[in-house]
């Protein structure tokens, strides 16, 4: 009996130790990651601006605080980077208290050059004393003046169809009168301002499209709409 109550003080002991080292990592490793691996963004969703600051949200892996927490990027200058640095401004991220949520504004400007050219910029969280990074915290930015596939295309597709095309996405345009569907609950999450278009908003667009490609496709029976481009290039658009 006496060894079986050693033997039980032991395994406690061990088992405590392994709790308190679990709890010193998390305090004392907090580490930030992006979630998302790329952000584009195109200026024909604001035709008259000269720049637009974009969120780009992390996320914490690590114990909360209570108090608010800064972070930076940092550019990695390789052959994903094409932008000059007067193209761009880095600002500072914030973690807000008691959140695994945060964000970082960066300011993507505007000229003659990017309204014609896609631009690239890579970037890379940067440790802090308060926050350290994640293995590959790096994201990929690219911003242009032309039609590009919108980030948010991966909740676009489930009203206006998988398929992404500049022939299809104009063709939207056109029927909308909208440059821009800022629909996507994800980065609303981290970004209510910039992605504000309720379900209900981007449910009466699709109708509203799929009405007009309806009437085009019986207008013009021996040439439907289809993509001029991307992976369904010359295949009939369709919508679900």
């Amino acid at each position: 009996m006496k060894r079986l109550l050693i033997a039980l003080v032991g395994i406690m002991l061990i088992t405590a130790c392994k709790k308190e080292q679990i709890k010193l990592y998390q305090d004392t490793d907090p580490s930030l990651y992006f979630t998302l691996n790329t952000y584009s963004y195109s200026f024909m969703t604001d035709l008259d601006s000269t720049s637009k600051v974009i969120y780009l949200p992390v996320k914490l892996s690590g114990a909360l605080k209570d108090a608010d927490r800064s972070f930076n990027v940092q550019v990695i200058n390789d052959t994903n980077t094409t932008a000059n640095k007067d193209w761009y401004e880095l600002k500072t991220g914030t973690l807000p208290k008691n959140s695994v949520d945060g964000t970082i504004p960066i300011v993507l400007k505007r000229n003659a050059l990017i309204d014609t050219t896609i631009i690239k910029l890579k970037l890379s969280l940067t440790p802090s004393s308060a926050l350290d990074t994640m293995p590959s915290a790096t994201i990929q930015i690219s911003w242009t003046g032309k039609i590009i596939q919108p980030i948010n295309w991966n909740w676009l597709r489930y009203y206006f169809g998988t398929p992404f095309s500049t022939a299809w996405y104009k063709f939207i345009i056109k029927a909308t009168g909208k440059s821009s569907f800022p629909y996507s609950p994800t980065l609303a999450k981290t970004d209510p301002v910039t992605w504000w278009m309720s379900t209900a908003q981007i449910q009466a667009y699709s109708l509203q499209v799929k009405e007009v490609l309806q009437a085009y496709n019986a207008a013009h029976p021996d040439s439907p709409l289809t993509h001029d481009d991307g992976l369904y290039k010359g295949q009939l658009v369709s919508m679900p």
